[in-house]
């Protein structure tokens, strides 16, 4: 694979619904193309590593929730994660972002953040099923993602897809597919996109 490698980096965002398994994919991928298989550099850059902290005034607090709103743009350092992104373009043959908001930020002027993009997708009840046996910091309030964050989903799909036409963003559901099959998948769009730059 490595001697077909035309050198340009490529950037892959895995994005979209809270608990849809896109971490867990981007572990799979980074394993998969860093082996002897292909001897590639990869790096993975995760967007809830760029919240602010806590006590950052830029939070927007939920009066009704007497909660942060972890669930939009302004919760996170988006300038630092596009200058990371950006920086670590240059730092590797293979770059996978994944976040659930990752295709909402604002590309910079004239330049895009991604070459393939993937948005991992799940019906309501999954979601709120996969959300409830997780431990967030802080906790989720008592009717939290059925009062906002779900809503805050749906508006930030609207969003990601208008906003990301010319990427052409995939939809993945795994309720639908298992995950080998979304991992065989896109695993076979990087090879070809590698192969032929």
């Amino acid at each position: 694979m490595s001697s077909s490698f035309s050198g340009a980096t490529l950037v892959v965002g895995l994005g979209g619904v809270t608990n849809g398994g896109k971490t867990t994919m981007c572990k799979a991928l980074e394993d998969l193309f860093s082996s002897n298989k292909y001897h590639l550099r990869v790096k993975s850059l995760h967007m809830d590593d760029y919240f602010h902290p806590t006590d950052d005034p830029r939070h927007i607090h939920l009066e009704e929730f007497n909660h942060h709103d972890w669930d939009c743009l302004e919760a996170l350092d988006t300038d630092r994660f596009i200058a990371d992104v950006q920086s670590f373009r240059s730092q590797c043959d293979l770059l996978l972002v994944e976040g659930f908001l990752i295709f909402n930020v604002s590309s910079p002027k004239h330049s895009k953040l991604f070459d393939l993009g993937y948005y991992f997708d799940l019906p309501y009840e999954e979601c709120r099923r996969r959300r409830s046996s997780r431990n967030y910091d802080p906790p989720d309030p008592e009717g939290y993602f059925e009062g906002h964050v779900w809503q805050a989903y749906v508006n930030a799909k609207t969003d990601a897809l208008e906003q990301n036409k010319h990427l052409g963003l995939e939809l993945i559901d795994t309720t639908k597919e298992s995950f080998d099959q979304v991992q065989a998948k896109i695993v076979s769009d990087i090879e070809r996109s590698l192969k032929h730059g």
